[in-house]
């Protein structure tokens, strides 16, 4: 640097030694640079191998997670280590070098510690012993409370990573005044703006806490049924019957009321609704729904089944059909094989007894007796109607 605090314009004052040689400083930093990248590899195949021999799933993370940013990270500490040894480098020159090398590190570092976050997340979901057990409702529980931590340790991870880099700058404490003798007014338009999104990063930490739904769970939300597929930092995504995706935003879940049907355990119950006519055999088709529906079927928990009359209309009975699985998935082809079969035994077996008008008559079928006895009532006031017509007759021709 020239007497003046000027930059000097020959560029060969650059990284020059006092015997004056410039390449020298150059050929020192690649060779470091390039030895930290060898002791890297080294140190990270040696890891590898014993990782594979621990058995240990997070090792086997680390690695595989901070392998890369790591290699990075050897050479540029090693770079700004050496940097400090070097004498007569101009100063206008290295201080933007060690600045953007800093960022770097900076840069880097913090990749490092989202992929060890990573690696110790997917290490507690692999070897729990939440994950292993039989009951699901622990291991949704686990899982739920898994996903919201680290998603917001990712955030403070990455909010510490930003704020180190602003704090580099020497401007960014002048900023922070400025900020600061602004806060009032700032801070409340701000507020205003982030409002939304701040809700919903209080709602993710209210469901990491309180649970009120988890991963997996049967919700029904403004009349949508569906399954919690994701919950993301922002928003949940519910999975309906037909494959669609439902995105509802956190605050909305916490601040308003929705259906949790497995809220406290897997099982699940399912009904359906259907209409038939007032002289249906109800025996005949609570027996066929039990013993040759419910009971054949392998989704069936053997819980609770039953078919009652739900409503009594005027020209029709509502029945319902309600039946038990022992998780979600189940219970939804339970309720579709019910519902086919149920359906197929009345449309072959009773198809005068599907929803008709009252005007109509009905039948007579063989073998069914309680409708026999209806038949037969009725040929009987038909019978009778039939003699009095007659009496009525001859007493008018006698006259």
């Amino acid at each position: 640097m020239a007497d003046n605090g000027t930059i000097p314009n020959n560029s060969t004052d650059v990284l020059t030694f006092s015997d004056g040689s410039k390449s020298l400083p150059l050929v020192v930093i690649g060779g470091i640079a390039v030895g930290s990248m060898l002791v890297h590899l080294f140190i990270t195949f040696i890891l590898k191998q014993v990782a594979k021999k621990t058995g240990w799933t997070f090792d086997n993370e680390v690695v595989k997670h901070c392998a890369l940013p790591s290699f990075f990270i050897f050479p540029l500490i090693s770079i700004l280590s050496t940097l400090s040894f070097i004498p007569y480098i101009d100063v206008a020159i290295m201080d933007p070098i060690r600045h953007a090398l800093e960022i770097l590190l900076i840069i880097f570092t913090t990749w490092s510690a989202i992929g060890f976050i990573k690696a110790a997340s997917i290490t507690i979901s692999n070897d729990q012993d939440f994950i292993k057990s039989s009951n699901s409702l622990q291991s949704r529980k686990l899982h739920t409370q898994l996903i919201v931590a680290t998603r917001i340790i990712y955030g403070l991870i990455f909010w510490i990573g930003a704020a180190t880099i602003l704090l580099t700058f020497p401007r960014a404490w002048d900023l922070g005044v400025s900020i600061l003798a602004s806060a009032s007014v700032g801070a409340l338009l701000i507020g205003l703006a982030a409002k939304p999104s701040m809700d919903n990063l209080i709602a993710s930490l209210q469901i990491a806490l309180t649970q009120p739904l988890l991963l997996d769970d049967y919700v029904v939300i403004d009349g949508q049924q569906g399954v919690v597929e994701e919950i993301e930092a922002q928003f949940i995504v519910v999975r309906t019957h037909d494959e669609r995706r439902i995105i509802v935003p956190l605050s909305r879940v916490i601040n308003g009321t929705f259906e949790n049907w497995t809220r406290t355990e897997e099982n699940i119950g399912m009904s359906f609704e259907f209409f038939v006519d007032y002289g249906i055999p109800l025996e005949d088709l609570k027996q066929y729904y039990m013993n040759n529906i419910l009971k054949k079927s392998k989704y069936w928990d053997h819980r609770d089944g039953n078919l009652n009359i739900n409503e009594c209309r005027e020209n029709c009975l509502k029945l319902k059909a309600y039946m038990t699985a022992s998780n979600i998935k189940f219970a939804h082809k339970l309720k579709e094989e019910v519902c086919e079969k149920l359906m197929e035994y009345i449309i072959t077996t009773f198809p005068e007894y599907l929803p008709r008008s009252r005007g109509q008559t009905v039948e007579k079928r063989n073998g069914i007796d309680s409708m026999n006895r209806i038949v037969t009532k009725m040929e009987e006031a038909k019978l009778e109607n039939n003699i009095n017509e007659k009496a009525h007759f001859v007493f008018q021709e006698k006259e």
